[in-house]
């Protein structure tokens, strides 16, 4: 049996089920006409995240992005069906774009992420240490516009030991200039409920749910309205093109996009010729995944990474990586994305 008609049995395991009806049917015919694309490399851009979060969390949630070296992730291998055959990239962004189609829907749109990062150098006299730092976010935003954004910052870790007994083997250090401090211990959840209809932010074209739910569900016509998205930002040095794989990967997690623009999302990534599908791998949660990467800087290694779970076509973390020493890598874990009916709470740890 060939990849494709294991990926074919993948997306539609039970072949007397009830007909999906004409998109799914379609969705399989284009999967069986697949071919692998041949990649080229493509000019490295500034990075410029997809959606940002809520209009009035934004600037906040930026400012508290912790930056610094992260645990790296395990080494790609070849992804294979069950029968043992390897999938072709296009193949299994395709899969995922079956699966995101079936998503369910509730009452909000809910996005909790895990940021890990460092920061430091902490300690004197040569003497120093830089510390491991994580926070949960999560976003809330009801059907008539209502804004919740929640936050927990998590236990500090000293990544030398040694060094920090030298320190005196302090349990808290301060942030920076604006304030606040990394602990050994948690520190309490918080939830802010935000003022007024909340708009999300697509590249720097901010969107109210109304518009986001009216992003076309055509892969061709996506990709357009996210070259105006694109176009939008003033700060984006580069061209459409190759700003076009992370505006079309925010969809993926970051904006309550419908199931079919979600599915529109990963048919227009497999079409562009700088995303590349490495292989299977596991995130640093140990969670296992399928590897996407595409450039996001100019003139430097820096790239973003994607780990997608294809069984579901959830997006598992997000990291930028290879950057420049003054700008550290730094990983998103997402623990939960999608619509549900739980209402607002702080974040816990579980």
């Amino acid at each position: 049996m060939s990849d494709i008609d294991n990926l074919v049995r993948a997306i539609d395991p039970a072949p007397h089920a009830p007909d999906q009806g004409p998109g799914a049917r379609e969705l399989r015919a284009a999967i069986m006409a697949t071919q692998a694309r041949p990649h080229r490399t493509a000019r490295r851009l500034p990075w410029r995240a997809g959606a940002i979060g809520l209009a009035a969390a934004a600037a906040a949630a930026a400012a508290a992005v912790f930056l610094g070296q992260v645990t790296p992730t395990a080494s790609p291998s070849p992804t294979v069906t069950p029968g043992g055959t390897v999938l072709s990239g296009t193949s299994i962004l395709l899969a995922a774009a079956a699966k995101a189609q079936a998503a369910p829907e509730g009452a909000y749109w809910h996005l909790k992420q895990l940021y890990v990062g460092s920061a430091g150098p902490y300690g004197q006299n040569g003497n120093t240490y830089r510390l491991e730092t994580s926070y949960l976010s999560e976003t809330w935003v009801a059907k008539d516009g209502r804004g919740w954004i929640g936050r927990r910052q998590m236990a500090a870790r000293p990544l030398d030991v040694e060094a920090w007994r030298r320190d005196g083997s302090p349990t808290e250090w301060e942030m920076g200039k604006d304030g606040g401090v990394y602990s050994t211990s948690p520190g309490e959840g918080t939830l802010t409920r935000l003022k007024g209809e909340q708009k999300l932010y697509w590249s720097a074209m901010p969107l109210t749910l109304k518009e986001i739910e009216a992003l076309p569900a055509d892969p061709e016509a996506l990709k357009k309205r996210a070259a105006e998205a694109i176009r939008s930002d003033q700060d984006f040095a580069g061209s459409v093109e190759d700003g076009l794989p992370p505006t079309l990967a925010s969809l993926l997690y970051e904006l309550p996009a419908s199931p079919q623009v979600r599915s529109a999302a990963y048919q227009a990534l497999a079409t562009l010729p700088a995303v590349r599908v490495e292989g299977r791998t596991t995130d640093p949660q140990g969670r296992p995944g399928v590897s996407v990467t595409f450039p996001i800087q100019q003139g430097q290694p820096t790239q973003g990474r994607l780990i997608i779970d294809p069984d579901t076509s959830k997006v598992l973390t997000f990291e930028v990586t290879g950057g420049m020493p003054q700008v550290k890598d730094r990983v998103n874990m997402v623990l939960e994305s999608g619509w549900t009916d739980t209402r607002p709470s702080p974040p816990s740890a579980e």
